[in-house]
């Protein structure tokens, strides 16, 4: 009896201890996201919310809103002095994860809902890829999404209607992009339509029977349901939205079009930057870098400008390739040229494998090459998803810098390793930080020498012409959105970025991803300087002691973070070895 009264005893101290209140409270906000955002939870490899769409409406915005906050004050009950040390980076990360959702609600909700590379546009294709397709319950979530395809569109024209009322404004030329991307995305027929592969490969462990009718109502659902609302959604973004908003490209235009932009500077890059000391960022290092690229001209004897020598040898026959097969199967041999070299210069990978896939043909000509991570439970790889179109028109110089920064060591072994972290709160396994993770990935770029993949001065060539997009983008983000820049001077400034994969027709969406995403692009260049920075200070202090994979281990090991607090991470294992 006296034992079970000293645990009612002491049940109240148990319940007020901060680390179980915190670990308590960052479960009950990780399980409250994956509800709201289910489209992340199919990321996450959550299969209990594959039927449902994110709730775009007002409501829902003001109810993120109000949890936010609420999820924010709870957290900031508890001094980080009373806290273990092991504790304080979760409760810091998670207080700044909720500034930053607070700080970017309005922007994220009311702004990017109407953009040709927000919203929907990549969301929904991306979550019926991601999503299984194993067992009947699967096959009914996909058939429970086609069909609440006009909720999803009725919140986002909701949204988008409130952007206008806050003066929120997507620029005129995103929603035209936006509108004809619906449209095509709402032209195939059930034969054809991405959205439905699934229902044509369906697995034989389900009786033919129930596959027949499952297939029935998934082509029903995409005729009844989804084509309707898709039209819906293009033909407002045309007619509706796109005479009402703003001409001007940048978010200068915009009301309180600086501050706007001075938020979303803060939240790509974590660094309190101005924009006009990006912009000097951006022409030094295009200027560095147009250096080092007419060295390599010089000492391989050529003699042009930097134009004939992309006509003349870049783009040489034997250089270009021949068919969409053929792109698939150079970067997939170079990825696993990488692999075996990686403990060179990492003391832990990652368990979950990647493959190198094309970009599904749905949005082929509109998306860059990208990343998509593993789930978090293990049950899909990570992808690489490689640009194929055109294929003739691309070389293979620049394919080695593209593997090292999408794949490894680039974006699957720093997010695999994130999302293989032991003792840490789910919502630090998933978290985002633009300028850490982009700029790992523009850093792995630089680890090609050390792990003996740029064979051939081309290939360092190539290295040094994805790298030199990367510092433009810092010059024409910050120009159109804070120096009134036009598109087309927007466009001259990427010229000395022209070149390898990178045509004219790249160059233009890029400039017009930028105009619709201001402040992104700024992540990749401020993020990789910042890790080569913290490299070489960590190389000055420690000279002969200096250890490559331990110090990728000090800044792999807590996952994503802002730079400033990467900083410090590097500053107190420095300190530590001195000691």
């Amino acid at each position: 009896m006296w034992r079970f009264l000293l645990v009612l005893a002491c049940l109240p101290l148990w319940a007020q201890n901060p680390v179980v209140e915190l670990n308590n409270l960052y479960r009950e906000y990780y399980e409250f996201s994956l509800r709201e955002f289910p489209e992340n939870a199919t990321s996450a490899g959550r299969t209990e919310y594959n039927g449902r769409w994110t709730d775009h409406s007002p409501a829902a915005v003001e109810r993120r809103r109000t949890a936010y906050r609420g999820f924010l004050e709870r957290a900031r009950r508890y001094a980080p002095a009373a806290l273990p040390v092991s504790e304080r980076l979760n409760q810091r990360l998670f207080a700044d994860l909720l500034e930053r959702e607070l700080s970017d609600l309005d922007l994220g909700s009311y702004y990017m809902t109407a953009s040709h590379y927000g919203g929907v546009v990549r969301s929904v294709p991306a979550a019926f890829d991601a999503a299984p397709s194993r067992t009947v319950k699967d096959f009914e979530d996909r058939i429970a999404r086609l069909e609440t395809a006009p909720q999803l569109i009725g919140g986002m024209i909701a949204a988008a209607q409130e952007g206008l009322k806050r003066k929120l404004q997507m620029p005129r030329r995103s929603v035209e992009l936006a509108a004809r991307i619906y449209a095509a995305q709402a032209e195939p027929d059930v034969a054809r339509a991405p959205l439905l592969k699934a229902f044509r490969e369906m697995p034989v462990s389900i009786p033919e029977a129930v596959r027949a009718q499952l297939r029935t109502r998934a082509e029903n659902a995409y005729q009844v349901s989804y084509l309707p609302a898709w039209r819906k959604l293009a033909a407002y973004l045309r007619d509706t939205y796109a005479p009402a908003t703003r001409s001007s490209d940048g978010m200068s235009g915009n009301y309180n079009g600086a501050e706007l932009y001075q938020v979303m500077i803060r939240r790509h890059t974590t660094t309190k930057l101005s924009a006009r000391e990006i912009h000097e960022i951006g022409l030094r290092e295009v200027d560095r870098l147009q250096k080092a690229m007419a060295e390599i001209r010089r000492s391989s004897g050529f003699t042009g400008t930097a134009e004939e020598f992309d006509a003349k040898v870049l783009n040489a026959p034997g250089l270009r390739f021949r068919g969409e097969a053929e792109i698939l199967t150079h970067g997939r041999d170079i990825s696993k040229q990488i692999d075996p070299q990686l403990p060179k210069l990492f003391r832990k990978l990652p368990r979950m494998p990647y493959g190198v896939e094309a970009i599904p043909a749905a949005v082929a000509r509109t998306m860059a090459p990208h990343y998509r991570a593993p789930a978090l439970d293990g049950s899909r790889a990570g992808y690489f998803y490689l640009r194929t179109v055109d294929p003739e028109s691309q070389s293979r110089c620049c394919m080695a810098s593209l593997i090292l920064h999408e794949a490894v060591p680039g974006h699957h072994l720093q997010v695999a390793l994130a999302r293989e972290m032991e003792n840490v709160p789910d919502f630090r396994r998933m978290a985002g930080y633009t300028a850490y993770s982009e700029g790992w990935g523009l850093y792995a770029e630089s680890l090609g020498d050390e792990l003996g993949v740029y064979g051939s001065p081309l290939e360092r060539y190539g290295r040094y012409q994805t790298e030199i997009m990367r510092a433009a983008r810092l010059v024409v983000d910050t120009g159109v959105h804070a120096l009134g820049w036009t598109r087309e001077q927007m466009i001259a400034a990427m010229q000395p970025a022209k070149g390898g994969w990178m045509n004219d027709d790249f160059i233009a969406s890029e400039v017009d991803r930028y105009i619709a995403m201001p402040g992104q692009a700024l992540a990749y260049k401020i993020g990789g300087l910042r890790i080569e920075a913290l490299r070489r200070k960590a190389e000055r202090t420690l000279g002969a002691r200096f250890d490559t994979r331990e110090f990728h281990d000090v800044v792999l090991r807590n996952g994503a973070l802002p730079l400033d607090i990467l900083e410090e991470e590097v500053n107190n294992w420095l300190a530590a070895k001195g000691r």
